[in-house]
């Protein structure tokens, strides 16, 4: 699926995890207290939502002016029930810049956002399942050119940056939870700055 078109998916989305935690709902009361406690150890997940690319009116993407498609791969170990490390890898998106030629003529350069992170997290459990959760680190963003041999590509480059991100979940069972995350990745190259509001699932083993 081209990354452009996950806005527009998200609604299957939504419904799919929905429908997850309706299925999941007898195996999280099965599993009774052990449910309210969370896994220790490593743990994937995954997350698809949209991106926010600045400048506003410089650094954007997405199908007539949308904002852009986000797609997020990421693995953790849960050193505590509070405390714990990530890593992940998000593509963050469509970004361009246009340039006017002295005859008038307006030319398009496109190229893609993303970056690695690396980050410390931690989670606050408020029972029946739910929980908040933040995390905070460092973000390795590059943006480059759709084209390599576009050199009139005026946003491209790499940047680390801050990352810091806060969220929420809820747990089907002991092993699987909904995410909800809103991250920002600071600049991901000098001229774009990014950040992403996903959905998704993360399980636990």
């Amino acid at each position: 699926m081209h990354l452009q078109m996950f806005p527009r998916h998200l609604s299957r989305l939504l419904g799919a995890l929905a429908l997850a935690a309706v299925f999941g709902s007898t195996a999280h009361a099965a599993d009774g207290a052990d449910a309210a406690s969370d896994v220790l150890g490593p743990y994937v997940g995954i997350g698809l939502g949209i991106s926010k690319l600045g400048p506003r009116h410089d650094g954007k993407g997405g199908e007539h002016g949308g904002p852009p498609g986000a797609a997020k791969l990421y693995g953790g170990y849960r050193l505590t029930e509070i405390w714990g490390v990530e890593a992940g890898w998000v593509q963050l998106g469509r970004v361009h810049n246009d340039t006017t030629a002295t005859d008038g003529s307006v030319a398009h350069h496109n190229g893609g956002a993303r970056s690695l992170y690396l980050a410390g997290t931690g989670r606050v459990a408020l029972g029946h399942g739910f929980s908040l959760s933040g995390k905070a680190g460092v973000s390795l963003g590059r943006v480059s050119a759709k084209d390599s041999s576009d050199t009139n590509f005026a946003w491209g480059g790499s940047k680390a940056s801050p990352v810091l991100g806060i969220g929420a979940e809820y747990k089907i069972n002991r092993n699987l939870a909904l995410t909800l995350d809103l991250d920002g990745y600071g600049k991901v190259s000098d001229r774009v700055k990014a950040g992403t509001a996903t959905m998704g699932l993360r399980y636990g083993f």
